[in-house]
């Protein structure tokens, strides 16, 4: 967990059911975005397909391009397993540049983590 004057960032992981959700706080930017990273290595090792990694981006004031890439690069890695990465996003300094980049439909985004999990799991 990382907070400093100057960028506070912390990443918390919890099982919901058969998913692995990730909570972000902070700024995700090129300095948050190792810890991030790493955070998300853990989750998409320990997720069992075809259960989702929910990113949740609700307490994020920032997101950056390193972000919105790394955020991505796990997409893929969770494809590839058979799983899917899910972001949960309502604020406009999420929700702006991942709509300018047409990315909501791509990063499956969702309002609420509740939201994430019932469409991963629509029983």
């Amino acid at each position: 967990m990382r907070t400093d004057d100057d960028v506070p960032f912390r990443t918390t992981t919890e099982t919901v059911g058969d998913a692995v959700v990730v909570r972000l706080a902070g700024e995700l930017d090129q300095v948050t975005a190792g810890e991030l990273s790493g955070c998300l290595d853990g989750a998409v090792s320990s997720v069992d397909p075809p259960a989702p990694v929910v990113v949740d981006l609700t307490e994020v004031d920032f997101l950056g391009a390193f972000g919105i890439r790394l955020l991505l690069d796990h997409q893929d890695l969770c494809l590839r397993k058979g799983s899917a990465l899910m972001v949960v996003a309502s604020s406009p300094a999420v929700l702006r540049p991942l709509q300018v980049l047409e990315l909501t439909g791509i990063l499956g985004v969702r309002p609420t983590v509740v939201d994430a999990l019932a469409v991963a799991d629509p029983a």
